[in-house]
């Protein structure tokens, strides 16, 4: 499992959140993973919709707002040991 926190900026990243990200993954393990913390701020988790930043399509998107401030962190829950997630 890989997870990167991404410079880019939310509307520059192909990501549909309405989608599930492929793979074995569950939403707190998610948010952990991405070092956010649920009770600063709203999560939102979406899956890529193309190949971004060297993560394959389906990838999670964990989007992190809180207050004007956005942190986006891509996750590739289908690697070896992205079991961990769940």
């Amino acid at each position: 499992m890989t997870v990167v926190l991404s410079p880019a900026t939310l509307d520059t990243i192909p990501v549909d959140f309405r989608a599930d990200p492929d793979g074995t993954w569950e939403y707190d393990s998610l948010a952990r993973r991405a070092g956010f913390d649920m009770q600063w701020g709203e999560i939102s988790v979406g899956a890529l919709t193309r190949p971004f930043a060297g993560f394959p399509e389906g990838a999670a998107v964990v989007a992190f707002m809180s207050g004007s401030q956005c942190s986006v962190a891509l996750v590739d829950c289908t690697a070896p040991n992205a079991a961990l997630l769940s």
